[in-house]
């Protein structure tokens, strides 16, 4: 198999597959948002999220392993690069949906706001970094930037469970002398 038969397989079937896991975050959000109307803060959802996120890295990288790219081998380094592929891909799909709930249900955006504040009035009470730091974080939180946390945390929580998920999918082949 060649080279550009094997990337194709690795970014097709991977890509595939990372779209199908950040659609299911957002389907888990979205029944969270309809039965609680809020998807920030909210332990459920996060729960939910990481089974979701660690099965998915587990099924999507084995599924690579055995695929004829890979002909039921894969080093550690393959694994890990497989998993962030899969997590960059399924934050991506989630980062695009948190952008559009965020910016369809403003009322959303103000309860991140808040809840934000409060913590920031319990952390530091009446001083000045306070209120600037307030301010700041009102001025920059948007739907956009939002997303993009969301895009780089999913990409953070699917490394953390790559390492470890690479550790045990790996297989050489068996070298006979």
């Amino acid at each position: 198999m060649t080279i550009q038969t094997k990337n194709r397989v690795f970014y097709g079937q991977l890509s595939l597959f990372a779209v199908l896991i950040g659609g299911c975050f957002a389907v888990a959000s979205w029944l969270c948002f309809m039965n609680t109307g809020q998807v920030f803060n909210n332990p459920t959802l996060d729960r939910t999220i990481s089974f979701l996120f660690t099965i998915g890295l587990f099924l999507g990288i084995r599924q690579y392993r055995d695929s004829s790219a890979q002909q039921g081998f894969i080093t550690y380094g393959k694994a890990l690069l497989s998993g962030m592929w899969i997590s960059l891909l399924s934050g991506f799909v989630y980062c695009l949906y948190s952008v559009w709930l965020y910016s369809l249900h403003p009322e959303l955006l103000t309860n991140y706001l808040n809840i934000a504040r409060e913590t920031m009035r319990q952390l530091y009470g009446d001083s000045p970094f306070r209120e600037m730091t307030e301010q700041f974080f009102t001025t920059f939180t948007t739907p956009f930037t939002i997303g993009l946390s969301e895009l780089f945390g999913k990409f953070i929580n699917g490394l953390i469970f790559t390492l470890i998920i690479a550790a045990f999918l790996r297989k050489q082949p068996t070298k006979i002398m």
